[in-house]
């Protein structure tokens, strides 16, 4: 007997949480969730416009407000996605790892208990995490401080690492799913751990890119695409071609993946490895 989508997709009835969902990759992805009958609870900064069980308008960078949220979550999560994330500010450096880094780490270690038996935790790191192995030892050092301060003190100690704030907290999360995909509490419960790298797309991020690159917007855009299109005469992804496969690692499709940081660039970053072996 045949299977219809819903089946192999594995998310009918099931409990999701999302965040970044009011935009972007995660609006595709939570859109997508919810064709295929998930019951999302989703979060972000802005207004969310979705169709979802209850939605939850919060700073992810302050561990209080991540507290507030996973006291209103319900008990039993199937599938995690955390999407949010911000672009390199100058003045904003430590946000910037917060929000994109240790905030998500206190989320996920937080919730874990919550997650059921062969769940799956999925986030969105990016190509600007490639070459994590460089700074492996660092990243490891901030994925051991056990709480904000303690993060916070090791940033503020590390102010030539946070300088290139976006890069470095996307390598601590590519290090992160690395580091525990195979630890005891995931493997013990059969909990996977997977993150997608996207390359240039085009979401609400994509014009604080362009300015925190150079200062100025236009400039900005040209530089932007001159490194991840010139190579190739491309184009940038839509966000849907980012969301649509964040929800396919996090199904049962992908049953048997974890600790993989998979990059959705077009082949970009498999170019940058054979031009540096060949």
């Amino acid at each position: 007997m045949g299977k219809n989508i819903q089946d192999i997709f594995g998310y009918e009835g099931k409990t999701v949480v999302i965040s970044g969902a009011a935009s972007g990759m995660a609006k595709s992805a939570a859109e997508l969730l919810i064709d295929l009958g998930a019951k999302v609870y989703a979060m972000d900064l802005n207004d969310i416009h979705l169709p979802v069980e209850r939605a939850f308008k919060a700073d992810l960078s302050k561990k209080e407000t991540i507290d507030a949220i996973c006291e209103e979550l319900p008990e039993k999560i199937d599938a995690l996605f955390l999407c949010h994330g911000m672009a390199a500010w100058p003045g904003k450096e430590i946000k910037v790892q917060l929000v994109n880094y240790f905030g998500q780490k206190y989320m996920i270690e937080k919730l874990l208990p919550r997650i059921v038996d062969n769940g799956s935790i999925s986030c969105i790191s990016s190509v600007g995490g490639f070459n994590w192995q460089d700074v492996v030892t660092e990243c490891m050092e901030v994925i051991h401080c056990a709480t904000f301060e303690e993060a916070i003190a090791w940033y503020e100690a590390h102010p030539e690492l946070i300088n290139n704030s976006y890069m470095f907290s996307k390598q601590c999360l590519n290090t992160y799913i690395r580091s525990h995909a195979h630890t005891p509490q995931y493997t013990g419960r059969r909990i996977r751990l997977n993150a997608i790298c996207p390359g240039h797309t085009l979401t609400g991020l994509t014009e604080d890119f362009a300015i925190t690159a150079t200062g100025d917007k236009e400039t900005g855009a040209a530089a932007v695409d001159m490194i991840f299109l010139g190579s190739w005469n491309g184009r940038p992804a839509l966000p849907e071609e980012m969301g649509y496969p964040l929800v396919a690692i996090g199904s049962k499709i992908f049953s048997y993946m974890s600790g993989q940081t998979i990059y959705i660039d077009y082949g970009l970053t498999a170019s940058w490895e054979i031009d540096t072996l060949i």
